[in-house]
């Protein structure tokens, strides 16, 4: 197998697919930023710092709780599409919206198949707190690499081939 995917395809695939997952955490914004609110008293330092308690100066608007817990629960199922966004396409076809808009596809690296969604949690999740957080390293990695594999492909042994 030596049909690796170009870094400039894997990028343009992680771009689509964000923009499609940014929308998932839409309703969660704006339920926190129009939901009802209450006024409290706060504290206001003089760099417009403000913290709720402490020496009152101020009257603040926050949320109500119930927009807190509608946010918060709309943030829960934000991430939970996220991850079925990513893990369940990736697990059965190695493709993702932006994977097969780019042409590309996740494969085991010995055999080809797909990786199953057990691995494909396990490169989700590796790639969001290890490869991404090293000053993108583990996504850099894919440039040098022979086989052009990132951390993440790496740590599932799997690869990103042209579709």
């Amino acid at each position: 197998m030596d049909d690796y995917a170009g870094v400039g395809a894997r990028l343009g695939a992680i771009l689509i697919d964000g923009l499609v997952t940014i929308l998932f955490w839409v309703p969660a914004i704006i339920a926190i930023t129009v939901g009802p609110t209450r006024l409290t008293t706060c504290s206001v330092d003089e760099n417009d710092n403000v913290t709720i308690g402490g020496d009152i100066n101020a009257i603040c608007e926050v949320p109500t709780n119930g927009t807190i817990a509608v946010a918060v629960l709309l943030g829960v199922l934000a991430l939970t599409a996220m991850v079925l966004y990513y893990v369940v396409p990736v697990g059965r076809s190695g493709q993702t919206l932006g994977k097969r808009a780019t042409g590309v596809r996740v494969v085991d690296a010995t055999t080809g198949a797909p990786i199953g969604g057990g691995r494909a949690f396990g490169r989700w999740l590796f790639a969001g707190f290890i490869s991404s957080n090293v000053c993108l390293l583990g996504y850099l990695w894919a440039i040098w690499d022979g086989r052009k594999q990132t951390w993440h492909d790496k740590v599932v042994t799997s690869v990103v081939v042209k579709a």
